[in-house]
């Protein structure tokens, strides 16, 4: 059995080979591509393994090494960061650190979505993307109003009546050509918005986890698809506190002999799924229901910031069984909350 740890940068491979007795065989540069890599790999004796860190660019290499009989295992981005700590740090000690756990047995690893997971991921994922610069602009387009001590009655200054107010605006031309310039954009970062709704909505209507997950309250397609995307497989999680561990929604902990201190959430895990719990528990404590109940008693003890966790963590807790179970959400049901909310 050989050992095999890969560094990955954007235009090539930071290749590491042991034996089973630890002897480094290759620590040499592959080119990132597809046929160098294939050449590469049809040159060692199989059975092997393979070690990598979960960079951007990883998919590609994880399928193609796979297609190739290769055992393949990403290492945890949490605790790929500690490679990144070491004292002397190269791409040869990167890529030696990581066939070494492999061969031990101690390398972490990380769950690996399909491909088609990721190229869900990537949907969503490029749709936020486009939200955030969208509302980027209307800011700049704010803050041009404020510099100019312009007021408006409009909630919403880019709907109808708002870009009507903007367009009759009497500015200093250099202010002018920055708005309409901007609008412009901003015009074009809407429609391609829509486009990808468009195929959100079929993937939606395609699967009946999303169906599921948006009948919680706070979930509309997007935020649906999103949290589909993101877990993809429910059963990795043996239980609802390890799925909200995932998220970065649990408490820290630090316990010695009796005394045990809680503090703030920890954030590690998926970013994405904790944003989404959090915007969807904003829209969730409106309504009726287990989530608001939580909420206002949290409220009135320990304030909104922790009590919108809260009520966050109790959703996605709910959608947890939700999908295990494949209910549809129940607003009055039986609370399933995990000791980390308690």
């Amino acid at each position: 059995m050989l050992y095999v740890g890969v560094d990955i940068h954007k235009s090539n491979l930071q290749v590491c080979l042991l034996d089973e007795q630890g002897n480094r065989c290759i620590n040499t540069r592959v080119e990132n591509s597809a046929d160098a890599v294939e050449a590469f790999f049809r040159g060692i004796s199989l059975p092997a393994s393979v070690g990598m860190e979960p960079t951007h660019n990883w998919g590609r290499l994880y399928d193609l090494l796979s297609m190739m009989g290769l055992e393949v295992k990403v290492c945890h981005p949490r605790d790929a960061k500690l490679i990144g700590l070491a004292q002397v740090k190269t791409d040869r000690t990167d890529a030696y650190k990581l066939a070494t756990l492999l061969r031990v047995g101690l390398l972490p690893e990380s769950y690996v979505p399909t491909q088609d997971g990721r190229e869900l991921r990537c949907l969503v994922r490029g749709r936020a993307a486009l939200k955030g610069v969208s509302t980027a602009l209307k800011n700049q387009i704010h803050a041009i109003l404020k510099a100019n001590w312009i007021k408006h009655p409009y909630s919403d200054l880019f709907g109808k009546a708002g870009r009507e107010f903007l367009a009759d605006l009497m500015i200093e031309s250099g202010y002018r050509d920055v708005m309409e310039t901007k609008l412009e954009v901003l015009d074009c970062i809407d429609a391609q918005v829509r486009r990808l709704d468009k195929q959100i909505a079929l993937r939606a209507g395609e699967d009946m986890r999303v169906q599921i997950v948006m009948t919680a309250p706070g979930f509309g397609c997007y935020r649906a698809v999103l949290v589909v995307g993101e877990v993809e497989d429910i059963s990795r999680f043996r239980r609802a506190e390890s799925f909200v561990c995932s998220i970065g929604l649990n408490p820290r902990e630090d316990s010695s002999g009796e005394t045990t201190r809680r503090g703030r959430i920890t954030k590690e895990g998926s970013s994405w799924l904790r944003w989404v719990f959090i915007e969807a528990a904003h829209q969730a404590i409106k309504q009726e229901g287990k989530i608001r109940d939580l909420y206002l008693r949290v409220l009135e003890r320990r304030g909104h910031n922790k009590a919108i966790v809260a009520a966050a963590r109790e959703l996605a807790v709910s959608v947890y069984w939700m999908l295990r179970r494949m209910e549809p959400y129940s607003p009055s049901g039986r609370r399933v909350v995990s000791s980390e909310a308690r």
